[in-house]
């Protein structure tokens, strides 16, 4: 447990004996001074949790103490000791940053009691500092892991938007890091102070996410035996962070689109506007401009939230970014359930290249921790992917078995070839096309148009170290 330290400032001796003694018996390491620069000095040598000091001292008198202090040593709290009648300058002490303040007289109890309750305060406070740090370095976006030339226009984008209040649309296959992208975005804004929510708008059921989001005033229906507040109240000064959004209702998608126009909303069941300051990131993994087109999503909806569009690429498409991933995870994992693992052998490592991630990084993730907790040794032998290899290949047999045409089958399978073709060809070329040309034998001309064919771009392949 630790033990605080503080010190007793005050020019008469037996007084401060009297305090020191009484402290200690409370588990307390207590100093004494009696006049404020032989205080400050001490200060300087020996970091104190705490200083209690009497206004009025010799050489330097407790307010100058109090500046110095906290000027120079912010994390030092403070507690000014002042005789009866001299309240207004305990006032100004506190304006100055004093933490309390006490009055003499005083029993030893009343004494202990603030001490306890300012070196609480600023336990807390620190606590708070420090988890501020770990979550602003855990999404700030230079930690999002990947070199691959998407990923770094990725950043460019996180970069540009943060400092503006612009509504984002982040799309990509699940398991891309959308939520990480959007809490990237609000730890790098002016919003960072106020609070992130995240919401699943595909987890919930259309009465119950409405009543998330916007609230309910009390009798709204059966049940709403007391008001609630709603996600966006909640998150107002903040950003409201929507996974799924596709998901969203007909009517949920109606008040949302005000929300994003005027800034208000309603409580379900309740008639007042209430205004609300919140920034809207959006994300799907769907194909949204479809969704348009079928009437399942309103158009005018999707342009207010496609203001500043971000494209996570999937795993598959940036495979130079696994080795830096896998390395990230083998780091955190091994921290969190504390085990001596820091190699990876390279068969595994060779199994992890070659394989397709249909779970893209959140699947990787999983199968790391996993390998963690299975390892016996240091070392990773042995990477468990057969469960999702055979799911995979079993899914692949039955749509070749008897649901497919034989030739849509057949072309389905020749251009899976091609394209693992062209984008093994490429890597190992490292995007020049010539060198491309020459070992694949074609020419260039039917070269970038399967390129282009199936989506492929000569940048990607660039090696970038």
């Amino acid at each position: 447990m630790m033990k605080y330290r503080i010190l007793v400032v005050d020019d008469q001796e037996p007084f401060s004996h009297q305090v020191k003694k009484r402290l200690e018996k409370e588990g307390y390491e207590v100093a004494i001074k009696t006049d404020g620069k032989k205080a400050l000095k001490t200060i300087e040598e020996t970091r104190y949790n705490l200083v209690i000091s009497d206004l009025k001292i010799p050489d330097l008198d407790g307010l100058a103490l109090l500046t110095n202090v906290k000027e120079r040593f912010p994390e030092t709290a403070f507690i000014v000791m002042t005789a009866f009648g001299s309240i207004e300058t305990a006032v100004e002490a506190m304006k100055k940053g004093a933490n309390d303040y006490i009055t003499k007289p005083f029993s030893s109890e009343e004494l202990v009691l603030i001490i306890k309750n300012v070196l609480e305060k600023q336990s807390l406070e620190y606590e708070i500092k420090i988890l501020r740090k770990e979550v602003e370095g855990i999404y700030s976006f230079g930690n999002i892991i990947g070199k691959n030339q998407r990923m770094q226009e990725v950043y460019d984008l996180i970069s540009d938007v943060s400092d503006t209040d612009a509504t984002v649309l982040i799309r990509g296959e699940t398991g891309t890091g959308k939520e990480l992208v959007a809490k990237s975005i609000h730890f790098n804004s002016r919003r960072k102070d106020r609070v992130f929510v995240s919401l699943n708008c595909g987890a919930l059921p259309e009465t119950l996410l409405e009543s998330e989001l916007f609230g309910y005033e009390k009798g709204a229906f059966t049940g709403a035996l007391k008001q609630k507040i709603g996600k966006f109240e909640y998150a107002n000064g903040g950003t409201i962070f929507l996974d799924e959004v596709t998901d969203l209702s007909p009517t949920t998608q109606v008040k949302l689109l005000r929300v994003l126009q005027e800034k208000v909303i309603e409580r379900v069941g309740g008639n007042e506007q209430l205004d609300v300051d919140v920034r809207i990131i959006a994300a799907t993994n769907r194909d949204l401009e479809e969704e348009v087109e079928h009437g399942n999503f309103r158009e005018d909806l999707y342009y207010r939230l496609n203001v500043v569009p971000i494209k996570l690429p999937p795993l598959r498409e940036r495979k130079e970014d696994i080795p830096l991933l896998t390395k990230h995870f083998l780091a955190k994992y091994t921290q969190l359930l504390n085990k001596d693992i820091n190699i990876i052998s390279q068969e595994v490592l060779n199994e992890i290249m070659a394989y397709d991630w249909p779970g893209n990084v959140r699947q990787l993730e999983n199968l790391i921790e996993r390998a963690i907790i299975m390892a016996k040794e240091n070392t990773i032998y042995h990477i468990d992917l057969s469960d999702d290899l055979r799911r995979r290949k079993n899914g692949l047999q039955q749509n070749l078995a008897v649901e497919l045409p034989f030739k849509e089958a057949k072309k389905m399978v020749v251009s899976g070839y091609e394209k693992e073709y062209f984008i093994n060809l490429l890597r190992r070329c490292k995007g020049n096309i010539t060198q491309s040309s020459r070992i694949s034998n074609l020419d260039m001309k039917t070269l970038r148009r399967k390129m282009k064919e199936y989506g492929l771009e000569k940048g990607e392949f660039k090696d970038r170290d």
